[in-house]
């Protein structure tokens, strides 16, 4: 059984699903929003918590997690109900952590990227994407080269 990823890593996960939006389906970074809890306000996008465009009009939502495999399917069976449109893309990101093998002290992260195919009654497709460090760093507004 893998270790969990500690909760208090929750705002770090939503920061490197901006940068997993930007670099992996080249979203503009002007159009990446997160979602927003505080004390006496709360704004999701449809249950996901971060919410991008591309260039070409295209939608992602990523519903962000560090739970293991029962908060994955929770996450997904939610947005299952939602009626998407054919022009959004719909994925929950969950972080995982694995021990470094180069060096035991550190942690590599990884998102298990799991991405609704509506054209398949609603099937998840599952690939695997490693989180470089400066991913945890806020993204800075730069152009696509």
């Amino acid at each position: 059984m893998r270790p969990k990823v500690a909760k208090s890593r929750r705002s770090d996960t939503e920061r490197a699903a901006e940068h997993y939006l930007y670099h992996e389906y080249k979203c503009l970074p002007h159009t990446i929003r997160r979602a927003v809890r505080t004390k006496y306000q709360s704004v999701d996008f449809w249950g996901c918590d971060v919410m991008a465009k591309d260039e070409w009009g295209h939608s992602y939502f990523a519903q962000v997690t560090t739970g293991g495999v029962e908060a994955v399917r929770q996450r997904r069976r939610k947005l299952e109900k939602i009626p998407w449109n054919d022009l959004e893309h719909i994925m929950v990101l969950q972080m995982i952590e694995t021990p470094d093998p180069l060096d035991n002290r550190k942690k590599k992260f990884y998102f298990r990227v799991h991405e609704m195919d509506k054209t398949r009654e609603l099937e998840w497709i599952v690939g695997l994407e490693e989180i470089p460090r400066d991913w945890f760093k806020k993204l800075r507004e730069v152009s696509h080269e």
